[in-house]
């Protein structure tokens, strides 16, 4: 049987975590082997944590996934994942997103960063940027003229 790491967030939430899992990140290999009691404290949020191992536990025997980047118009972002991993991505907001991207980062969960990243991108793909400076609360501030000129010289990126 797998050993078991407790994980309390600063909320006094509890996670209890496969070792293994645990030290698949150097910075919570690192707090656990500083700790007295085995156990760590951490300032992230339950939920993030929740689905960062969790996704960690169902593909702990696994190789790590390969997506190549950037991804066409006839590939399918759903067909290189799991299915679940699929459906909880596109379930989470952009901004529970974003934390999950922010989180591994810092955490160095690389293959659940790099999913989401994807997952990301995908969405935003095929968006126009009229949505996307509204998804992220951007102003414009360039002239008709200036975006005219702009989308002609990038004209390749919509091919």
């Amino acid at each position: 049987m797998d050993s078991k790491i407790k994980i309390t967030t600063l909320a006094n939430e509890n996670l209890y975590v496969d070792k293994n899992i645990i030290c698949e990140s150097p910075i919570l290999k690192e707090a656990l082997d500083k700790s007295e009691n085995g156990e760590i404290i951490i300032d992230f949020p339950f939920d993030i944590l929740e689905i960062i191992f969790t996704f960690y536990e169902n593909h702990k025997h696994e190789k790590e996934i390969e997506i190549k980047a950037p991804l066409n118009k006839q590939s399918k972002f759903q067909n290189f994942i799991d299915k679940k991993d699929y459906q909880m991505l596109e379930k989470l907001s952009l901004n529970k997103q974003q934390q999950l991207i922010q989180t591994c980062n810092n955490l160095h969960y690389n293959q659940l960063m790099k999913i989401t990243c994807a997952s990301l991108a995908n969405r935003l793909q095929y968006m126009d940027t009229g949505a996307i400076r509204q998804m992220f609360n951007i102003q414009q501030d360039q002239s008709r003229e200036q975006l005219e000129r702009i989308s002609l010289e990038n004209k390749w990126l919509k091919e």
